[in-house]
């Protein structure tokens, strides 16, 4: 396995279209992401990867926005970005570019973020409280929300996912070990599956394996979400600590955690929790909090994709960058 050295910093954040280019099995894109800490929180970063030759090289690292607080982040429909601003009860929009668009109050502190499929609702929580729902005007603004109490299995959430035509939730405190369930958005209900498991904390829905996917505590966990008890599948220790990941529907995976930033190629093996997947490691992502979505509800609109006019010199560029901008330090195999 590789680490990545990297000189700068990197926060938590969102994949954004990971584009075939060039040969085939290379795909590249922007990542944006944000960290926990204050000053410039919201930022992007560029990455290229090549399947055949399992190179990863990132670039261009830029600074976005200082948002009043950063946790969640997701893109609206209209191509902006929404960030979560943890204790100040508000979500934030902003244009790719940095610019403040508008401030809605969620109604409570507000951390992971996640697009109802309608594209006309957002949901978000303080981890293990109510349900807050902000809804989008037809522009994908988000407007003022309201706090909707959660009862039964469990009385809080801290994320909701969508597959198979159902809601699923995680509550726990960060970063794992949280309950996992179904979620029943007319009466908010919950009805539990799991209870304390080691990669619930971030939660998603996998195109690619058509299983709800969960990352913490240095883990990642599948489920089908047909049959969520007896299909679930864990790998632990892959790292000291995970937050929150994204998939790019081809088989791979980027996740915040450990003030790095993982990657998990597992496009071979159809199972992101095999240990014969390639895993490497990015480091210098100091307070490194969340990924946006590469694909599904939350992800990049497709107006909002680099011209493919430009590819074979953003390939050329990337491949710089991961070469000359970044240092490789051996690591163990996990």
């Amino acid at each position: 396995m590789k680490r990545w050295m990297t000189t700068g910093w990197v926060v938590a954040l969102v994949l954004l279209f990971p584009v075939g280019m060039g040969h085939a099995g290379e795909f590249q894109g922007t990542i944006y992401y944000t960290t926990f800490a204050g000053g410039v929180n919201v930022n992007s970063v560029h990455f290229t990867y090549d399947d055949t030759t399992h190179t990863v090289a990132l670039s261009n690292m830029t600074g976005i926005a200082a948002a009043p607080g950063a946790d969640g982040i997701i893109f609206s429909p209209n191509g902006n970005l929404l960030v979560g601003g943890q204790g100040t009860g508000f979500v934030y929009e902003y244009t790719t570019g940095g610019t403040l668009v508008t401030a809605a109050n969620a109604g409570t502190a507000s951390f992971h973020l996640a697009l109802d499929p309608s594209g006309k609702k957002l949901y978000t929580s303080n981890f293990e409280g109510p349900l807050d729902v902000l809804p989008l005007d037809p522009s994908g603004h988000p407007h003022n929300g309201t706090v909707h109490g959660v009862s039964g299995d469990d009385n809080g959430v801290t994320q909701l996912a969508f597959a198979a035509g159902k809601t699923f939730y995680v509550d726990g405190n960060p970063n794992g070990f949280g309950n996992v369930g179904a979620y029943n958005l007319s009466n908010d209900t919950t009805s539990r599956f799991f209870s304390g498991l080691r990669p619930a904390h971030g939660i998603i829905f996998d195109p690619f394996t058509n299983l709800v996917t969960m990352f913490g505590a240095g883990s990642v966990g599948t489920f089908d979400p047909n049959n969520p008890t007896g299909t679930l599948k864990e790998r632990d220790g892959i790292n000291a600590d995970f937050d929150q990941g994204a998939v790019d529907g081809h088989g791979h995976a980027f996740i915040a955690g450990n003030n790095e930033l993982t990657f998990i190629d597992y496009s071979k093996t159809g199972d992101i929790t095999s240990d014969k997947n390639i895993v490497e490691y990015f480091t210098g992502f100091n307070n490194i909090d969340d990924l946006a979505p590469l694909v599904g509800p939350g992800a990049p609109p497709p107006s909002v994709p680099e011209p493919s006019s430009l590819a074979l010199l953003s390939i050329a560029t990337f491949t710089c960058a991961g070469y000359c901008g970044w240092r490789r330090k051996k690591r163990p195999a996990v």
